[in-house]
């Protein structure tokens, strides 16, 4: 009984030598992992996609590999739907040698936009970054949804990156605090509102998108009228009624009134190596403003891709 007590005993000793061993090895390995495969990997969504088109075995899509130095960036297009894809991602070495990685990511059959990092975003943004660094007063809002993404152009020479706010596709209203968000897609809530654009467009009197606003009905001319009642309706690309058009115009007018009190939509952002973290350059060109039709009509709006 001795033996076999000893025998386990030694069994035992030698499976903790082995973990004690192997673990800080792989600790190691994993710590070796070089630039190029770290953004390699966090393109893999992406990347995956994409199919070999001319049976030569390898996925067709574009690239641009500078990976070593810390730029990559992927984009294709597969057959379903003519889907496509693109990643973008960035190194931004700090200090002390390690890298915070900066990506961007879309894909267009599902209204998707994501920005990440390895990091959490509020840490590696300037402090207090937000709506109010694009405005020339600070501004308030109780909306409980995103209007804006941020948008970031990462650079392959340098760490200058510029940071724009870009409307989010009217009809898509991701949940949040926030006016601004680093995620959206369509499996958020979702409405179909190109019936909005066709009246602003075809009206024949600029004031029917002041009666739709007021709820003045009864002021709209006959023509406007009939152009309305074709967008009205029970199927999902259609309103269920005047008033419900109006419900989703005067939200379009709030995000409206808030595009208005942008001074730009664009900021040049330098990295600070010492901190691990980003800083206001520059600003932008000042925003040139329209009238609410023309914000209507130019804008991008959701619709079924597939």
């Amino acid at each position: 009984m001795a033996n076999i007590k000893d025998r386990k005993i030694q069994a035992l000793r030698n499976i903790i030598l082995t973990l004690v061993i192997l673990i800080p090895a792989i600790g190691f390995g994993q710590s070796q992992k070089t630039l190029s495969e770290i953004l390699w990997s966090r393109v893999n969504s992406c990347y995956s996609m994409f199919e070999d088109m001319d049976d030569d075995g390898i996925p067709d899509f574009n690239k641009i590999d500078d990976s070593k130095n810390g730029y990559l960036k992927i984009s294709g297009s597969w057959p379903t739907c003519g889907c496509s894809c693109s990643s973008e991602v960035g190194a931004y070495k700090n200090s002390s040698g390690s890298y915070i990685i900066l990506q961007s990511d879309e894909v267009e059959c599902s209204w998707e936009r994501i920005i990440s990092s390895n990091h959490d975003l509020i840490e590696i943004l300037p402090d207090g970054f937000g709506i109010n660094n694009f405005t020339s007063e600070p501004i308030k809002s109780d909306m409980d949804y995103s209007v804006f993404f941020l948008g970031i152009e990462i650079p392959r020479i340098g760490t200058d990156t510029k940071v724009k706010i870009e409307l989010i596709p009217f009809g898509l209203f991701p949940k949040g605090v926030n006016l601004i968000c680093f995620e959206y897609q369509q499996e958020n809530h979702h409405k179909y509102l190109y019936g909005i654009r066709d009246v602003a467009k075809e009206m024949s009197d600029i004031e029917t998108i002041n009666y739709l606003l007021n709820g003045s009905f009864d002021k709209i001319s006959p023509t406007d009228n009939l152009l309305i009642s074709k967008e009205i309706g029970t199927d999902d690309s259609r309103f269920k009624s005047m008033e419900e058009m109006r419900e989703y115009l005067i939200q379009l007018k709030n995000t409206y009134d808030l595009y208005c009190k942008l001074k730009t939509n664009e900021l040049v952002l330098g990295w600070n190596r010492n901190e691990s973290k980003f800083y206001i350059k520059d600003e932008g060109e000042k925003i040139q403003q329209i009238t609410f039709r023309d914000f209507l009509i130019n804008n991008r709006y959701w619709s079924w891709m597939c």
